[in-house]
């Protein structure tokens, strides 16, 4: 599509931008960082059937190599004035607002600055244009019927727990700061198993309605994952290997799809909101 520009009345619909533009107005409207914005695409890219995109996050080389594609989008969308980002610098405040130009174009030009690094100097992160507000935050936030789902109060607690764990930054199930705890050491075999399957439980109602992604989180000096498919959930949580971890950000968690967040934000989240507690 053309340049998205709303000076000149160039305003397309949600539905005919590209899935690229999609999130970088996401990005803005929620003030994300610019580090892991391509990683955000291409779950977005998986989420929409898109073909050719791995059941995992993308290596460095990979998001390299979609640097040049979303640094024009990121482009297109500045110069339209629709969104800005904000280099911040640690404990000092906001910094400062690159518009379009060349100092803009310098910074989205630079692969460093797309990819995850906790120990970045620089810290740049995007702004929404109050007219990108006013044009899309009604579809980054849909509204949507929610009748077929069960509501807040008629899920279990341990249906609750994942579904909270799910919106939480983090959202680790396993590991050493996970919802859930590890097997008991005394079983073995099949007692073991069935025990991880009934813990499984409560998650596979999400999963399988396409609400919510697994990712087994391997490192915790990267934000590299793997997709857990839903059939395989059983054999990869049974695997001591991957879900027993006393590092951070190490082990099995969940993230909501699209899907899921707009389900979350309409039939569960303002049960949650209004308890703050499971029971």
């Amino acid at each position: 599509m053309g340049a998205v520009d709303l000076r000149t009345g160039q305003v397309p619909t949600w539905n005919t931008l590209s899935i690229a533009e999609q999130t970088l107005i996401r990005a803005a409207v929620s003030g994300a960082r610019l580090a892991g914005t391509i990683q955000t695409y291409g779950a977005a890219m998986r989420w929409a059937g898109m073909p050719g995109v791995p059941p995992r996050s993308y290596t460095d080389d990979e998001q390299c190599r979609l640097v040049p594609q979303l640094a024009d989008v990121a482009m297109t969308l500045a110069t339209g004035g629709l969104l800005s980002i904000v280099r911040r610098r640690h404990l000092r405040g906001e910094g400062e607002v690159l518009l379009s130009g060349e100092p803009l174009r310098h910074v989205l030009a630079e692969p460093a600055n797309w990819i995850w690094n906790p120990s970045s100097a620089n810290d740049y992160t995007f702004r929404a244009a109050q007219q990108l507000r006013d044009r899309w935050s009604a579809d980054v936030y849909p509204v949507v019927d929610t009748a077929d789902f069960p509501a807040w109060e008629q899920l279990s607690r341990e249906q609750r727990e994942v579904l909270v764990c799910a919106a939480e930054s983090s959202g680790m199930l396993t590991g050493a700061f996970g919802i859930w705890t590890d097997p008991p050491s005394e079983l073995q075999g099949a007692d073991r198993q069935a025990w991880i399957e009934e813990q499984l439980g409560p998650l596979l109602f999400f999963v399988r309605a396409g609400l919510i992604e697994v990712r087994h989180f391997p490192d915790d000096s990267s934000d590299a994952y793997s997709v857990v498919p839903v059939d395989a959930l059983g054999q990869t949580l049974a695997d001591p290997a991957v879900r027993e971890s006393e590092d951070w950000g190490v082990g099995v968690g969940c993230v909501f799809t699209y899907d899921g967040l707009a389900v979350w934000r309409n039939a569960w989240s303002g049960g949650w909101n209004s308890r703050l507690r499971l029971d």
